[in-house]
């Protein structure tokens, strides 16, 4: 039988900076489920809260079928497997469908379909961690989390300290932000689907600047040493990344770089030779 953790507040009460991070990132996520950021940055904090790599919200459909909602990958440099897919149904099954808002489900608690055993070997992960946020009849809506290590009983409390009020706060979100979410993802994935990025057609519309550090990571750059190149400051750059994110309907550095090498090894556009 598949273990799950029905999580209430630790009653020691004992402080710690790792539950201070991830009530941090719970507030950030309240914020953008008022509207006040996106739900791709709210995510972003709380991924780097709890020490995850990468992590999905995710929302699913009683047909077996899910949508993406917000995605974040810290993988930096040339990616293995991006993170692209959900992996929540297929590792516990029907077991799931008796989920309830503010249940942690840990992966290697279950077998699985084998599908996340095989990413997690790609990407050497070692633990797999889901947050119930919402279920009912029409659906589900999660966090999925992915790990390099084993969670220790500190990140365990830390998880169980402000998952309550994560699945509270989603309960309170504004109406149809979900929705917009997906479907802004949708939009932006379809406009450059199958279109190479770095092309003479620029699909995405980038910004010279944008067009410039889409260029230097195809060719192996770090955000640091693109940074360099272009004698920028890292805020820059990452702001430049922000902008492309939202233009190739991407959510990650790692996304963006796997799109970027899916083209093969792209030529400047004219005008854009001299970096």
């Amino acid at each position: 039988m598949t273990k799950h953790w029905e999580l209430s507040t630790p009653s020691d009460g004992r402080p710690a900076m790792v539950h201070l991070a991830a009530a941090d990132a719970i507030s950030e996520v309240g914020e953008a489920l008022q509207g006040r950021q996106t739900l791709a940055e709210a995510l972003s904090s709380l991924v780097r809260s709890v020490g995850a790599e990468c992590g999905m919200i995710v929302r699913s459909r009683p047909d077996g079928t899910h949508q993406r909602v917000a995605v974040h990958d810290e993988r930096r440099g040339e990616p293995v497997r991006p993170l692209v897919s959900a992996y929540a149904a297929g590792q516990f099954g029907a077991a799931l469908d008796r989920a309830r808002p503010g249940s942690l489900w840990l992966g290697s608690s279950a077998a699985g379909d084998g599908a996340l055993a095989d990413w997690q070997g790609a990407r050497r992960m070692r633990e797999f961690a889901v947050l119930m946020l919402a279920a009912s009849s029409s659906g589900r809506d999660h966090v999925e989390l992915h790990f390099r290590r084993a969670l220790s009983a500190d990140l365990l409390a830390a998880v169980e300290a402000v998952l309550p009020a994560l699945a509270q706060a989603w309960a309170r979100r504004q109406a149809g932000i979900v929705s917009r979410a997906i479907s802004t993802h949708r939009t932006r994935a379809n406009a450059t689907a199958g279109r190479p990025i770095l092309s003479e057609a620029n699909p995405a519309q980038l910004s010279r600047a944008e067009f410039r550090v889409c260029l230097l990571l195809s060719r192996g750059l770090s955000v640091e040493g693109v940074a360099t190149e272009l004698r920028l400051a890292r805020s820059t750059v990452r702001s430049h990344l922000r902008s492309i994110y939202s233009k190739t309907g991407t959510s990650a550095l790692a996304e963006l770089v796997f799109r970027l090498h899916e083209a093969g090894d792209p030529e400047p556009r004219a005008g854009m030779r001299q970096l």
